[in-house]
């Protein structure tokens, strides 16, 4: 195997520039008219909120995060972030749209114009959260690391929405790394996972004598994350009885113990996840409003793994280099094309456990599909998209042959399986006649290509990835 049909996980992280114009924009109507801002970072971001970039607190149309501003080589990138009122490009309401030079963007009651200023600058472009907790190049998770960096300083409610495994806890420990709590204490509760006769008691904390069993006094999670964070996953899991007391919390910042007559004053940072949608649950009744107004001042969306598949490898350099730092790791090409091809429905949190699986019965020093677990995957024979294709900048030596290098189809053999003339119930069980035409077709494909497993797939017009699991399937090489 060539040595660029492998890629070595270390090193890979790098940080980029990318030289971009130098921009303003300035409010030249409004209640903020006269007010500018330097683009000087990948994105920024416009709104009523006081951590905005470009804040209009007095501009009563305008949302807290109304809409943001990506600077590209091309010029400036403007996006409506569901706002209440809309952007409007020179009259017409747009979503995503390139901002030309010297035109007015309408967002609520304040007008903006956009101003090259003919010069040059170099802006950082990131792969890692300032705390260096979490990677990733993708788009969102940049995205991301600019909305940790801006939020963190400030004592501000925040929720996270995401699928399960996808990272919130890790986010929510990065916020409280980059703010000012940091070595603070970071109380982790999950609120599914709270024994439902014990979770006030294991909030609020108790007396001695409380209740049967209680022995002596108790600080509840509320109380131990005094001075720092508390983080509570899955608040949608929160009962609705208990929610009134929870707000209360949060408004008064006190507390009363079970069987105190006194309260406690508490001050903490509230970052709290669920990977439901709470609108649907308010709707439902199942989730309070005000609560939700109340947690919520900031919302961040946690991408899933499959809409950063970019970030598998900068995730997989991370992780190795954890599990095994004095080992210099390889992946060869069809199991970096697999990783990437997954949908990972367990997000980063699968991708983690099939990786220390697959270092854990590792011999040697290479990754190979063979090495993988990956559930469903023989159920998922569709092309997808190569890692190598992903990433320019690493190519292997050898050019894959192409399907127009191929015959169109493989010769009929004389040794397909074919069923009886006159068939009677239970005689050749449908699976199992075409599962030996598979197995046949597969091993005529690969005598065809002198055992080159990539050739063969591209004979068959399969993934390489699925046929290494038909030919582990079939038992077909050691």
């Amino acid at each position: 195997m060539s040595s660029m049909d492998t890629w070595i996980a270390t090193g890979h992280l790098r940080n980029n520039r990318l030289s971009v114009d130098d921009y303003t924009i300035e409010v030249v109507e409004g209640p903020h008219q006269g007010q500018k801002l330097s683009l000087q970072e990948e994105v920024s971001r416009i709104g009523r909120a006081e951590w905005c970039d470009l804040s209009l607190p007095l501009d009563r149309r305008t949302s807290s995060l109304h809409c943001e501003c990506w600077l590209e080589p091309q010029g400036v990138r403007i996006k409506d972030l569901n706002s209440r009122n809309g952007v409007f490009l020179q009259g017409c309401q747009v979503f995503d749209a390139y901002w030309p030079d010297g035109t007015v963007v309408q967002v609520g009651n304040s007008s903006l114009k956009l101003k090259n200023l003919h010069s040059t600058q170099e802006i950082h472009i990131i792969t890692q959260d300032d705390s260096g907790t979490i990677v990733g190049q993708s788009p969102a998770m940049r995205k991301l690391f600019g909305m940790i960096r801006k939020i963190a300083q400030r004592n501000i409610p925040t929720l996270l929405q995401g699928e399960t495994g996808t990272g919130k806890t890790t986010v929510a420990r990065a916020i409280h790394d980059q703010g000012p709590r940091a070595g603070r204490p970071f109380v982790v509760v999950n609120c599914g996972a709270l024994p439902h006769n014990l979770i006030e008691a294991s909030l609020f904390g108790y007396e001695k004598g409380a209740f049967t069993g209680a022995t002596k006094r108790h600080h509840g999670y509320f109380e131990q994350a005094n001075g720092g964070t508390l983080f509570l996953d899955e608040i949608a899991e929160l009962p609705l009885s208990l929610q009134p007391k929870l707000l209360d919390v949060l408004e008064r910042k006190c507390i009363r113990r079970l069987g105190s007559e006194g309260e406690v004053r508490v001050d903490f940072r509230l970052v709290s996840a669920t990977h439901k949608d709470l609108t649907e649950e308010i709707a439902a009744q199942r989730f309070r409003q005000d609560l939700f107004f109340r947690c919520a001042t900031v919302t961040l969306e946690i991408p899933p793994l499959r809409e950063r598949k970019k970030d598998i490898p900068l995730l997989l350099d991370r992780w190795l280099r954890s599990l095994l730092p004095s080992q210099s790791l390889q992946f060869t090409r069809p199991a970096l094309d697999t990783l990437c091809g997954y949908s990972w429905p367990g997000n980063i949190r699968q991708l983690y456990n099939v990786l220390e699986s697959a270092v854990t019965f590792l011999d040697g020093n290479t990754i190979d599909v063979k090495d993988l677990y990956l559930p469903g995957q023989e159920e998922e024979p569709a092309p997808t998209p190569s890692l190598f294709s992903m990433f320019p900048d690493v190519q292997p030596a050898k050019k894959e042959p192409s399907v127009d290098s191929l015959p169109a189809s493989l010769p009929i053999s004389p040794s397909y399986p074919t069923p009886p003339a006159r068939m009677e119930p239970g005689d050749f069980a449908l699976k199992s006649f075409l599962g030996e035409v598979e197995k046949a077709l597969i091993v005529q494909a690969l005598e065809y290509s002198n055992d080159n497993v990539q050739e063969a797939a591209l004979r068959l017009g399969i993934t390489g990835a699925w046929l290494y699991n038909r030919i582990k399937k079939y038992g077909l090489r050691d």
